[in-house]
């Protein structure tokens, strides 16, 4: 009778379980297993954010360096040749062609720097040339120069700068 009574009480036990225990048991697994989905799709959205922000760089980077690579810059220099003798070099450091290169400088400065080559027709990537700079007694040891010219398109560009003597 013993045997029998502690059978009803396991039975009973059991069938408490499954009823009850079971089904809370389910529901707290899938509480915690959408907590971790919601945690997931968080991230999973920063982590998509982060990757167009990044392609957005990236793009922005190639059209910067296609925009270079069909951009020219005109810089200039005076370089000293020998004992009181100095011509300034005018060079393109940009990757295009420039055409009609030119430079001016201030009004008082104009009768310091020859302009025997310019409006020079075309100066290609890495190419110079030069004009003669007269340095005498009392001439100011830095100026401002301005060399213009053209792109490939027909733009107009400038840059301003200080050389010094």
């Amino acid at each position: 009778m013993v045997l029998t009574e502690l059978w009803i009480l396991i039975k009973d036990v059991f069938i408490y379980i499954v009823k009850f225990a079971l089904p809370i048991a389910a529901l707290v697994i899938s509480g915690l297993s959408y907590r971790d989905s919601r945690k997931a799709n968080k991230i999973r959205g920063r982590l998509n954010e982060i990757e167009e922000k990044l392609k957005n760089f990236e793009l922005e980077e190639k059209e910067r360096e296609r925009e270079e690579a069909t951009k020219a810059c005109v810089e200039a220099r005076v370089v000293k040749i020998s004992k009181g003798k100095y011509k300034m070099k005018v060079w393109n450091s940009g990757k295009a062609t420039a055409y009609n290169v030119d430079f001016e400088t201030q009004p008082e400065y104009e009768n310091m720097v020859f302009k025997e080559k310019v409006p020079f027709e075309f100066l290609e990537p890495g190419k110079n040339f030069e004009e003669h700079v007269l340095v005498y007694m009392g001439t100011p040891r830095k100026f401002n120069l301005t060399t213009h010219w053209v792109d490939s398109q027909g733009k107009p560009h400038s840059k301003d700068q200080i050389l010094s003597v």
